[in-house]
């Protein structure tokens, strides 16, 4: 029995051993590939962070800083590539308009924190790492999904700060939208701490294509590089697992006090956008491409309408129904919104960077019309 116990001793010690060995290489190679990725973005002009007080955010600007507007980009959630994966659809709007990109706590270079990600704290960094970094309002917002919330809830209680907005396939905010949602407290517990700290080590790496998917074939490896680097820095960070359980919570609340007004606001609408046949199996072959090339497991879908009649058929009945019951009593809800529908994924500045740029562009010169 001894001698077994010696073995199983021995054996135990080797496994840790190597368990001790491959952490400490993985560390290593990740600290070494850290420092590569910062100098890079550095070097892009992607690192800016601002003290908001006990930590900080990241603000980065590009553009003309004489233009007319100054255009500030909200992510959606867990989006901490936005200010890279975004630029190509703010190529256009930054010839004659200064674009910011506010990052929120623990997405990419901005700091970490305990606090619960609230809409009143989330709005009240983006205040602050605004005008602490130099601009100051008022701002035009440029949205994408959950950040629509965070817009609407800035508009509400801060109205004289804001010119105008564009959700960018916002979130589609209404009194039972999120109601299938778990209902969580904004506090992170032991198991996303311990995720956290395995991250720090480099282990984020190893899980990075299951989380973060590659960019359509219209980015650049660089692009790619970048955004990779950005991802999994907010690995890193307990923040945004916080603001994840108050999803549900920050999106009703955003709904329920939202104060109707007058400020412009233009809503993109993509995901609930298609409208014709060409539209599904266009935006059909584009997500197979992306099923493809991220090797996902999932069934492909139609890129024929014949055989495949009821399948689409019913794809166009669930937009039209959603837009006409949900987006449309939500822009009447937010006040002086014009809803276009431009048809594809809910990564539309992704999908079609152009023809959103095209959009907005259009938008801002009508305000100074």
């Amino acid at each position: 029995m001894k001698k077994a116990g010696k073995i199983i001793l021995k054996i135990l010690l080797i496994l840790l051993a190597l368990v001790i060995a491959f952490t400490a290489v993985t560390f290593v190679i990740h600290k070494v590939k850290r420092k590569k990725e910062v100098a890079l973005l550095k070097e892009q002009g992607y690192y800016n962070p601002v003290s908001v007080g006990d930590y900080s955010i990241n603000v980065t600007a590009f553009g003309n800083r004489d233009g007319e507007h100054t255009v500030v980009g909200l992510a959606g959630l867990g989006m901490a590539d936005f200010s890279v994966a975004a630029r190509q659809m703010t190529k256009e709007i930054e010839k004659d308009n200064l674009v910011v990109f506010v990052d929120r706590a623990g997405y990419g270079f901005s700091g970490d924190t305990d606090n619960d990600m609230t809409n009143e704290q989330i709005v009240g960094d983006y205040r602050t790492a605004l005008k602490n970094a130099g601009y100051n309002p008022p701002y035009l917002l440029m949205a994408h999904s959950i950040g629509g919330a965070y817009a609407n809830y800035w508009c509400s209680n801060y109205p004289d700060e804001i010119e105008a907005v564009v959700f960018v396939d916002g979130s589609q905010l209404s009194e039972d939208a999120f109601e299938d949602e778990a209902d969580f407290n904004g506090s992170v517990g032991a198991f996303e701490r311990l995720e956290v700290f395995l991250a720090k080590l480099g282990f984020g790496r190893y899980v990075l294509r299951q989380n973060f998917y590659f960019y359509p074939d219209n980015y650049s490896d660089e692009e790619q590089y970048l955004g990779d680097a950005l991802t999994l820095m907010e690995y890193e960070n307990i923040a945004g697992f916080s603001e994840s359980k108050l999803l549900a919570k920050n999106a009703q609340e955003a709904f329920d006090t939202l104060v109707t007004n007058d400020i412009p606001k233009l809503y993109i609408c993509a995901s609930w956008g298609i409208q014709t046949v060409d539209d599904v199996l266009k935006n059909n072959k584009w997500i197979n491409r992306q099923i493809e090339k991220n090797k996902m497991k999932f069934n492909p879908r139609p890129e024929v309408y014949e055989g495949n009649e009821e399948t689409v058929d019913k794809m166009l009945e669930q937009t039209k129904e959603l837009r006409e019951t949900v987006i449309v009593p939500y822009a009447e809800k937010m006040g002086n919104c014009e809803v276009v529908c431009l048809a594809g994924d809910h990564m539309i500045y992704e999908q079609r960077p152009e023809d959103c740029s095209k959009l907005i562009v259009d938008f801002i010169e009508k305000l100074d019309s």
